[in-house]
């Protein structure tokens, strides 16, 4: 009898331990779950196979497919590789597999199976670079751009020398890496030089913003080398814009941003920007009303762009007029929070929603009627960082969780994970019919609805960094913003098990 209760217990104990839990990082993710896009300006190394060039640079391993003239998601830490630090790529035809060596170690990847393998010996001697400046002594440039004696000088005057070059004989291509202006190729034939621009400018993201098709994501403050990069998720093109050298961006550090009329408007932490259909940028800084540069949020909401600033709200007409002293602002003076923090605004039916540091309140331009949101024991009281609208109810970011708001009956109830609702700060937040989502600084947290099951998704699953700044939702999957670079994460997979 004391056998089977043994045996019994054991067997309790051992399902208690197999329970997967959001601690037991029990989930396996497949390979393009988690792709991390970094910044890929610096290569090192390049190896082909029949259809696919590999860039080894400083962030990673990119892929470009030369059937359809296109860029491959990139190979990065969240694949697999030792490191993104690349120091050299060798292509084996025989197994099909790409050696990689990395300052962490080296390993190679089987492109038929799909897997990783640790093997210290690196084949050196395979190693391919067809570089040799002495064989291109003119090159046929885009506009502005030279070339002398192996290196590229840009229009604003920076140089940065190729690095690295594979041949591809067969269609008279050959493929160049370079030190900071990433990859290019070359026409042999006709020695024509076209760039193929991929990834970020900076990894060291301060926000990602969705505007239309494209992603906006600033630099966070203190990188010396600055810019502001736009993807265009559809085309899967990337641009750059360097504070150094564009007129008119004096910050790249995105706090926010917002579409109006016909002008893109970022938020930065030393003013405001905005963006003509020529990519013309203007920095606002000095105007009737506006009680600080330091920006946090931005919101077009009848007619006006409603700004957030660390010491209250200040208001623009969307055409970009700036404000003299007859500028008749639409809110009252004693409406315009100074003081608070107004870490966000969300335009919800026709109703203006702001949320700062003490409180969220809502404003109703056409009743005139201010009110202020919380719930009898305050738990709006401490500050809510972000309001996200799904149509039906507004979710707050709060210090310990995420409120959901009812407008109709304003009836408030928690979202929260109370281990860790004292050591977190949420950034953004998203929600639909069956999850809640929140980007904070210690990882992206999911919150199921049906039995407030929660799971916390840190560099142990897939993320380069636990702290997640932004989060926008694409179909399948979210983009994300960390100081290691945009994810793109495939959280709808079905078969898993998070």
């Amino acid at each position: 009898m004391k056998t089977v209760v043994a045996v019994s217990l054991l067997l309790v104990l051992l399902i208690i331990i197999l329970i997967p839990t959001s601690s037991a990082r029990a989930v396996r993710y497949d390979q393009g779950d988690w792709v991390n896009f970094s910044e890929f300006r610096y290569v090192t190394s390049i190896a082909a196979d029949q259809q696919v060039v590999y860039f080894g640079t400083t962030g990673g391993i990119t892929r470009y497919d030369t059937m359809t003239d296109s860029w491959l998601t990139p190979i990065t830490t969240a694949d697999g590789l030792p490191s993104g630090n690349i120091e050299a790529l060798v292509y084996d035809i025989q197994y099909n597999e790409l050696w990689v060596s990395t300052d962490r170690g080296n390993g190679k990847y089987n492109l038929t199976f799909e897997s990783w393998y640790n093997d210290s010996d690196f084949p050196s001697e395979k190693i391919k670079n067809d570089w040799r400046a002495s064989r291109f002594s003119d090159m046929f440039m885009p506009f502005r751009y030279n070339y002398s004696n192996g290196v590229i000088t840009d229009p604003d005057g920076r140089r940065y020398k190729v690095t690295v070059g594979y041949e591809d004989g067969d269609f008279y291509r050959m493929y160049v890496g370079t030190w900071g202006m990433g990859a290019a190729v070359i026409n042999t034939d006709h020695f024509d030089y076209t760039i193929l621009r991929f990834g970020l400018y900076d990894k060291n993201i301060s926000r990602v913003i969705e505007i239309g098709d494209d992603l906006w994501m600033g630099t966070e403050f203190g990188v010396s080398d600055k810019a502001i990069t736009r993807f265009d998720r559809y085309r899967n093109e990337w641009n750059y814009y360097r504070s150094e050298f564009v007129y008119g961006l004096d910050n790249t550090e995105i706090t926010s941003g917002v579409q109006a009329g016909d002008y893109i408007w970022l938020g930065t932490s030393t003013g405001l920007i905005r963006i003509d259909k020529g990519d013309r940028f203007t920095t606002y800084r000095n105007y009737v009303n506006l009680p600080s540069t330091e920006i946090y949020s931005l919101a077009n909401y009848g007619g006006y762009l409603y700004i957030g600033t660390d010491n209250g709200l200040t208001v623009l007409p969307a055409t970009g007029n700036v404000p003299d002293s007859a500028f008749r602002a639409p809110l009252p003076d004693d409406l315009y929070l100074r003081g608070q923090v107004v870490y966000d605004l969300c335009v919800f039916k026709d109703v203006l929603y702001i949320a700062t540091d003490r409180k969220v309140y809502s404003y109703d331009a056409r009743a005139n009627r201010f009110h202020a949101i919380d719930n009898p024991i305050g738990d709006l009281g401490y500050g809510v960082y972000d309001i996200f609208g799904n149509g039906i109810s507004l979710y707050f970011g709060a210090r310990f969780g995420v409120a959901i708001y009812d407008p109709d009956t304003e009836e408030i109830t928690i979202a929260t994970e109370h281990s860790f609702s004292t050591g977190w700060k949420i950034n953004e937040v998203y929600a639909d019919d069956k999850h809640i989502w929140a980007a904070t600084d210690i990882g992206l947290w999911k919150y199921r609805r049906s039995d407030q099951y929660t799971y916390l998704y840190t560099i142990e699953d897939g993320l380069p960094a636990n702290a997640v700044n932004s989060l926008v939702p694409d179909g399948d999957y979210f983009w994300l913003g960390t100081s290691e670079g945009l994810i793109r994460f495939f959280w709808n997979d079905p078969g898993r098990g998070d």
